[in-house]
């Protein structure tokens, strides 16, 4: 029977399409998967079908009656309840008391002979809350305070449940007790969707998967052929069945671009090529937390001089947090990461980039009322030994069309062209170790080719230490001499690129051991 109908709803930002003619069924007595790569409008659908978010075409039809225009309230005393991807918890109220105010909320759906403090009980004994039902809920360690959310969805009678990243901060007990509960909430009859970066929970508990990617469904079925749908491969690795390992050789040349180049030399880079460099980054068991939770859990790597990294993994794994850790925006919880064979101490950021370290994170983070000139200008803080009109036309000899531009406004370049001149920048401070996080976000293939291209070539002639987080794996491990591959916040594998590469889809659709 089907419970709730996503009738081909797009969401429209401005000039971006987040969600393009969506159409999707929810259906009485299965779980339903909704998985994609970062920004592929997972989240913004559930918004969508909860009201928190209106869209620009299309509807939502629940149990047959449209609640496109209904406030988020009615449509919870319709049937829709849902959990959120941050903990939202009265923190000062008890487990109990905030499934209890739930269940006294939707008193007049409560079966014959039923209370609200009945089902409370119930639902505490069904989730596994029975011991620290008394306990306040800002105490309760996450997995604890999941499941009290759990309960208190539960406790308001839906017929449909929306479950957004219900695994974030569990450990793998805790994650296969909450598949368990929800393998037994579909057989009561319960329409379950699940928002999920833990595959091997999305895997095992769904009965058919939809995968989303830039706002389009690209695959829909059961969890095997969406596993080994090629369409899915491209979304999460960025080339289906492609050779991983083969390297990036240098800046391309006008004309089409194309993965992969020939392999980086660096044979001078050392004085003798027998002997490893010397660690540029050490991290020793790092750990970080957003709040209670934590989600990088002792992570230990090295990366010495003049390699390059890739930190792979499914969305949600903890690569950007472990970048945050190493950039000094982010305070670990435990471990130590060491620069050069000196401990971070603390160190904020500006004091970690006049060491050398330049991190391009997530977001182009440009000036966009700044022209391309000023922009460079902006990053000149490493000291006057060299002048502002020597280095700005050494980025020009490398970003060409950004010399085309400089008196133009960042605001008004191209996506591509604003990741240019955020790359230029980060070569601008002449670092000594290069974060990149998500290079490729939002841009043509052919684009991203050309900018890893740049990248190779700054490896190879400026002995560069990089590390790369990227969506694109492929791309990655073109550029990789090492990788390795994190998962709900461990790394479960490592090594070269050609290693890594031939176990990556299993470790990303929820294989990993």
């Amino acid at each position: 029977m089907e419970r709730l109908h996503i009738d081909k709803v797009s969401v429209r930002f401005g000039g971006v399409l987040a969600l393009d003619a969506v159409e999707l069924e929810i259906v009485a007595g299965r779980v339903s998967g909704l998985i994609g790569p970062n920004g592929a409008g997972k989240t913004t659908l559930f918004n969508v079908v909860t009201g928190l978010q209106v869209p620009t075409h299309g509807k939502v039809v629940l149990d047959g009656r449209d609640i496109t225009s209904l406030a988020p309230h009615r449509r919870s005393r319709l049937g829709l309840a849902r959990t959120f991807q941050r903990l939202e918890l009265f923190g000062t109220l008890t487990a109990r008391e905030n499934v209890l105010m739930a269940a006294e909320a939707q008193r007049r759906k409560l079966p014959s002979g039923s209370t609200p403090r009945s089902i409370t009980e119930q639902l505490l004994r069904r989730v596994g809350l029975e011991q620290v039902a008394d306990e306040p809920a800002d105490v309760l360690p996450t997995g604890l305070a999941r499941l009290v959310e759990l309960a208190r969805s539960l406790a308001t009678s839906p017929s449909v449940l929306l479950l957004d990243e219900p695994s974030a901060g569990l450990d793998p007990t805790e994650t296969g007790n909450l598949g368990e509960v929800l393998k037994s909430l579909s057989v009561e009859g319960l329409a379950v969707m699940l928002v999920e970066h833990d595959m091997s929970l999305v895997m095992g508990v769904c009965d058919e998967v939809t995968v989303l990617d830039f706002g389009e469904v690209i695959a829909h079925g059961d969890p095997e052929s969406v596993r080994s749908d090629e369409a899915v491969q491209q979304a999460y690795l960025g080339t289906a069945g492609s050779e991983s390992g083969s390297k990036l050789e240098t800046a391309p040349e006008p004309g089409p671009s194309s993965l992969p180049r020939p392999p980086v030399d660096r044979s001078g880079a050392t004085a003798d090529p027998g002997v490893p460099a010397p660690a540029a980054l050490e991290l020793e068991d790092v750990r970080a937390a957003y709040g209670r939770i934590e989600v990088v859990h002792g992570v230990s790597v090295e990366v010495h001089e003049g390699e390059v990294l890739a930190v792979l993994g499914p969305n949600g794994a903890g690569k950007t947090t472990l970048l945050r850790v190493v950039s000094g925006q982010l305070e670990p919880t435990g471990g130590v990461v060491r620069f050069h064979g000196e401990p971070q101490s603390r160190s904020g950021s500006d004091h970690l980039a006049r060491r050398g370290l330049c991190a391009l994170l997530e977001g182009r983070g440009v000036f966009p009322n700044l022209t391309v000139s000023e922009n460079l200008l902006m990053y000149t803080y490493r000291g006057k030994d060299v002048s502002f009109d020597e280095l700005q036309e050494r980025s020009f000899s490398r970003f060409p069309v950004l010399g085309s531009r400089r008196r133009q406004l960042a605001g008004h370049l191209s996506g591509g062209e604003q990741q240019m001149l955020a790359l230029a920048r980060a070569f601008f401070t002449e670092p000594r170790i290069l974060l990149l996080d998500e290079l490729s976000m939002g841009l043509a293939p052919r684009i991203v080719a050309d900018l890893y291209a740049l990248v190779a070539q700054a490896v190879r002639e400026e002995h560069l230490t990089v590390v790369v987080v990227e969506q694109f794996a492929q791309t990655a491990l073109a550029l990789a001499d090492r990788a390795v591959v994190m998962v709900n916040g461990r790394i479960v594998r490592s090594g070269t690129p050609d290693e890594v590469g031939d176990e990556l889809m299993r470790t990303y659709m929820g294989e990993a051991s």
